[in-house]
């Protein structure tokens, strides 16, 4: 099932093509959405996230042309991950499921190919909008490091707490880089000592 926001959207997009006779393209739609009571939105990812989610849950499905978005009634076979929120204390990724898993979130089966262990987490603040990522979103993480580059997205312990950031490395550095509109954020840096402290890579973005 779409979440609040995820059905708000859909409306606003059923809106737009009765209105319009045609679907929105991606800078359409978040001018529409600014004008309807969302407020700026900070990167047209966040308007493509919203209209993934939905092709996911069979909702709407999309082309690779201009105006390429079809409202759907689908079904999709789902499957629960445990839900994690930033607002606990985050040791290490055993600890966040061993602590937190009487929630769950349901997610679709053709997001991820294997759900072995991974885990949703909740974004709280505006340090990652220009990724795509705000204020109540969900990120899927897989535990481990192994397979971290420069430039993932990933969830790391800072300070007894979750959060979720840009990873580069260099030399003995480990940089967490804040993708936002909002000059407030600032990097944090870590030795490579510490690198136990990345949690995981963020596979898939979950609006909100």
């Amino acid at each position: 099932m779409p979440t609040v926001r995820q059905k708000r959207f859909l409306e606003l997009l059923r809106e737009y093509i009765a209105l319009h006779g045609d679907s929105p393209t991606l800078v359409e739609m978040k001018n529409w959405m600014e004008e309807n009571g969302w407020g700026e939105i900070a990167s047209l990812n966040s308007v493509k996230q919203y209209l993934d989610a939905l092709a996911e849950k069979g909702l709407v499905a999309r082309e690779s042309r201009k105006r390429g978005i079809t409202l759907l009634d689908g079904k999709i076979e789902m499957q629960k991950v445990p839900l994690v929120d930033s607002r606990v204390s985050c040791g290490s990724a055993v600890n966040l499921l061993a602590d937190n898993s009487n929630e769950f979130l349901e997610v679709s089966r053709k997001l991820i190919r294997n759900f072995e262990k991974v885990f949703a987490f909740q974004v709280t603040g505006d340090s990652m909008n220009r990724a795509g990522i705000d204020d109540g979103d969900c990120v899927l993480i897989r535990p481990g490091s192994a397979e971290i580059r420069d430039g993932d997205l990933v969830l790391a312990n800072v300070g007894d707490c979750g959060v979720v950031k840009k990873f580069k490395k260099n030399g003995e550095t480990i940089s967490l880089l804040p993708e936002s509109s909002n000059p407030v954020h600032r990097p944090i840096f870590l030795h490579s000592s510490d690198e136990g402290a990345v949690v995981g890579k963020v596979v898939s973005i979950l609006k909100n």
